[in-house]
């Protein structure tokens, strides 16, 4: 683990549960960030995120021209 805030502990999924692959034991109750790595991504998968972040871009558009009319 490095002394950063931050550490990547590479890990597998099995089950449908992601097993972390370190030697040390993370304390219970740590808070995790999970990358998946893009080329692990499933096709179906990856098109519904990027349908989230283009539902995700108009949303902050409209919000931007709403703040802008209230000016």
């Amino acid at each position: 683990m490095s002394t950063d805030s931050r550490a990547s502990i590479p890990g597998i999924v099995k089950d449908g549960v992601i097993v972390p692959q370190a030697t040390q034991q993370l304390a219970e109750g740590t808070h995790v960030e999970i990358v998946v790595e893009p080329e692990s991504i499933p096709a179906e998968l990856r098109a519904e995120m990027l349908a989230w972040d283009q539902a995700s871009d108009e949303a902050w558009a409209m919000i931007e021209k709403w703040e802008a009319e209230e000016q």
